[in-house]
Parts: structure tokens; C-alpha cells; sequence
């Protein structure tokens, strides 16, 4: 991986050598000359302080300082071992992208890393490494992918040389160590405790199923919690947004030994992207996408549920509404398959209305073996997803298609006829779900 990031050091290097052997030889008017010139100019810009970066979805915001030339720059830490690294982050996530950085970014890591870890409040870093253009990017890497890093702001104030490198990051801390500490152990010992749901005999579909489910199930989406943008905030304290579902999603999945890794970027369900976080997941040895928090829709049909519309998509699925940014840092697999979509798995997938109503029956089958009273299935397009809406709940002589679907499953189960239904349909994940009441259960709820 790292030979890639050479190839590109050596790419803009000959990008610059020939530029100035043009400007040397006066070889004006070519096409490209401007470009060129680009090229020439952001390698050798000098820093500026006024320079601003923002990063929506982790919040992370970027101030700078000039170092006056005479100032004595503090020596960064030496080279952190593998050995050392491991003993503090083995998590999976960090060594997925630091395998595609070059080993001087990866030094940098790692003297970030362990300076985080200690608590320092002025990192040193070697002095040439990172431009004041990459350090966002490097910024936001680090952010996203160190799940148990609960315990820094989102602002730094970052140190240049009168080159425009980075020699030194400025963090804030808003816990002491001695917190930080404690909350490590209770997030650590709840994680036990979730884990202790998976049983020998789960594959990793249904080992990634129960994880992404506990935690729609027991937290809810709360931008005023007191740790929201943590795995701590998602799994002891239950309330967190979208980057505290991703690390909580990283953490789990890494203590279960499953594969997964944050995405940053921009995303929409309805309306204009905004900034968010979601998970890639490998299960059987593929990526998938995934987006606990979307799969918790909260207030939808009057109460809290698991959907599952988020649940194991491929890229060509996601790229409705979920775009990555572009971060020279953090490199995406891709996610081509969609074997873990939890419709497919189930064969709840349909291509039109008359199709519609057969997998209904399948889903409300599937739900009364469960327990469950929801039935949820995806349709294949836009079309099919339009005709099928239009099919099951547009109103005839009284009724819908959808009351004639399930009284026939219930009767055919020996169940009660169906006394209401209530439905929500995703026009971007092309689903339909229906939540379903019994006349037995209309009863009971009366006595």
C-alpha cells in the first residue's frame, strides 16, 4: 500500500521539475502551461495563517499559527513500534488506513496517537511531513477511525513552519485523564456485556445483525447528550448522532472480530446532503455499506423500531443519498455485492405490484414467526416501488390490497383478523414497512 503513495511523491516531483524547465527555457504559450504553474505554485506556497478548514461531519475545525523563524520547534516523539502502538489501538480500523499512508504520514499517526493517549496538549510532529492543505484530511482521519479517543474537542490550533508544514498540533482536552480513564473501563465492560449476545454458532451476517440491532434498540438520536459524538454516548449513556452510531458500530465490530471501518461525508435522506458518518462492514470476506443511524428512525408510525433500509447495501444502493468526501487520506473499499442486504438475505426483494403483494405474504410470515409485528420489503426501482405503493394501499370499496395480504397470512395462521395497519415507505430506499394490529390484540389492550 505504501508503494502507492510513493508513486504519487514522485509524480509531483516530475510535475515539478518539468514545469520549471519550462518557465527556465521560456517555452510560453503551451496549453497546459497554466496548470503547470498551479501545480508549481502550491508545492512552494508559504503558510498562511488566515487559511480556514471545516469539516461538517466531524465537526473538526482547523485555526493556524506561523511560527516566527527564530522560535526553537519542541522534537517530536521518536518512532512509535508497532509493538508500541498495538499496546495502546489495535483496533482494525486504524490499521486499515494506515496501511494505505506513507510511512512518514504513518510516524505522524502514531506521534499524534500517543500524545492523544497521554493527554499533551502540544503535539510535536516531524516537520515534513504534512502541508498545511493535508492536515484537515489528516485531522479528520484520526478523528473518525479511534473510537475510544472520547475525550478531545473538535477545534485545534495548528502549528506551521514558514514553509507551510506542520510541525506541531494543539488539542484541548474535555476530560481529564482520570475520566477519560473510567469511562474507557465502563465502555469497555458494557461492550462485554453486549457481546455476550453472540453466540459460537452466528455467522457474521447474524453477528453484525444482532450489534447493528442492540444498538437501534437501546439508543436514541440525541444532538444534546452530554457525549454525543462517542461510542461511550451510544452504548453506556444511550444517546448520541451519527459519529457516535459509527464508533459505537467500530468498536463493537471490532471487539467482535468483524471487520468495519467509518466513512465520512455527506448525506440526505430527503432534501439537501449535510454532513454524516456511516459504516463499511466486510462480512464474509466483502463490503457492504451500512447506516445504524438512519436505521433508527425515531417518531416514525408513533414509536422506536428497527428498519433495516441501510442494512448491508452496495455503493451502486447507497449513492442515492450518501456521498464520501474527498479526503486524500482515508481510501474506501468498495462495496459491490449485496448478499448481506438484509432483503435479499430474506427474499423479501420484489419488481412489481402484483410481486409485491406475494412477498408481503412472505414478510408477514416472517414477522409472526419472529414475534414481530412489523413486515418490511424493498422494492427493486422507482417504478416497481411507485406501482406497488399505489397497489397495496390505495383505497377500493372500502378497503386496501394491503388489509386483503395480511388477513389472508393471519388466517392461513390460525391468527385473528387484522384490526388496523399503519405504514411508512422510504421513496430513497425504495421500502415499504408495515406495522400490523390483531383484533386479539386490540382486546387485550382494552382490558
Amino acid at each position: 500500500m505504501a508503494a502507492k503513495g510513493k508513486n504519487r511523491i514522485v509524480t509531483l516531483l516530475a510535475t515539478a521539475v518539468t514545469a520549471l524547465s519550462l518557465a527556465g527555457s521560456m517555452l510560453v504559450g503551451a496549453n497546459h502551461e497554466g496548470e503547470v504553474y498551479a501545480d508549481i505554485k502550491s508545492f512552494f506556497t508559504s503558510a498562511d495563517p488566515n487559511e480556514v478548514f471545516y469539516n461538517e461531519a466531524t465537526r473538526t475545525k482547523i485555526n493556524y499559527e506561523v511560527e516566527p523563524k527564530t522560535e526553537s520547534v519542541p522534537e517530536p516523539a521518536e518512532q512509535v513500534t508497532k509493538e508500541e502502538f498495538d499496546s495502546i489501538n489495535d483496533a482494525y480500523v486504524s490499521e486499515y488506513f494506515l496501511d494505505y499512508l506513507r510511512p512518514g504520514e504513518q510516524k505522524v499517526y502514531h506521534q499524534l496517537y500517543k500524545g492523544i493517549y497521554e493527554f499533551t496538549k502540544n503535539i510535536p510532529i516531524d516537520s515534513n511531513v504534512l502541508k498545511q492543505e493535508d492536515v484537515g484530511d489528516f485531522i479528520v482521519l484520526f478523528t473518525s477511525s479511534n473510537p475510544y479517543v472520547n475525550y478531545i474537542d473538535a477545534s485545534y490550533t495548528i502549528s506551521l513552519n514558514q514553509k507551510g508544514y506542520v510541525t506541531a498540533v494543539n488539542v484541548e482536552y474535555s476530560l481529564t485523564k482520570e475520566t477519560a480513564d473510567a469511562q474507557r473501563k465502563e465502555l469497555d465492560r458494557k461492550i462485554d456485556t453486549i457481546l455476550e449476545g453472540i453466540k459460537p454458532s452466528m455467522t457474521e451476517y447474524e453477528k453484525v445483525k444482532y450489534l447493528h440491532d442492540y444498538i437501534v434498540t437501546n439508543c436514541t438520536y440525541d444532538d444534546n447528550s452530554s457525549q454525543p459524538y462517542s461510542a461511550y454516548g451510544c452504548l453506556v449513556q444511550g444517546r448520541c448522532v451519527c459519529e457516535g452510531y459509527t464508533k459505537a458500530m467500530l468498536a463493537l465490530c471490532d471487539r467482535a472480530g468483524i471487520n468495519a471501518i467509518p466513512v465520512v461525508g455527506q448525506a440526505g435522506e430527503t432534501g439537501k446532503g449535510q454532513g454524516h458518518i456511516w459504516n463499511k462492514i466486510m462480512i464474509d470476506k466483502k463490503w457492504y455499506d451500512f447506516d445504524v443511524t438512519w436505521d433508527d428512525p425515531v417518531g416514525d408510525m408513533g414509536v422506536s423500531y428497527v428498519r433495516y433500509d441501510y442494512f448491508g447495501l452496495s455503493d451502486r444502493q447507497f449513492e442515492r443519498n450518501h456521498a464520501p468526501d474527498e479526503n486524500r487520506y482515508m481510501t474506501y473499499p468498495s462495496a459491490n455485492s449485496d448478499e448481506a442486504d438484509y432483503f435479499v438475505v430474506n427474499g423479501l426483494v420484489c419488481d412489481d405490484a402484483e410481486a409485491a403483494q406475494q412477498t408481503f405474504e412472505k414478510a408477514i410470515e416472517l414477522a409472526m414467526k419472529n414475534n414481530e409485528d412489523l413486515a418490511r420489503i424493498r422494492c427493486t426501482d422507482k417504478d416497481s416501488y411507485k406501482h406497488s405503493v399505489d397497489d397495496l394501499f390505495e383505497a377500493k370499496n372500502g378497503t386496501t390490497n394491503m388489509f386483503t395480504v395480511l388477513n389472508k397470512v393471519l388466517n392461513k395462521k390460525g391468527a385473528e383478523p387484522v384490526s388496523k395497519y399503519s405504514m411508512i415507505c422510504n421513496d430513497e430506499a425504495y421500502t415499504i414497512t408495515v406495522r400490523f394490529e390483531t383484533s386479539d390484540e386490540k382486546s387485550a389492550e382494552k382490558k
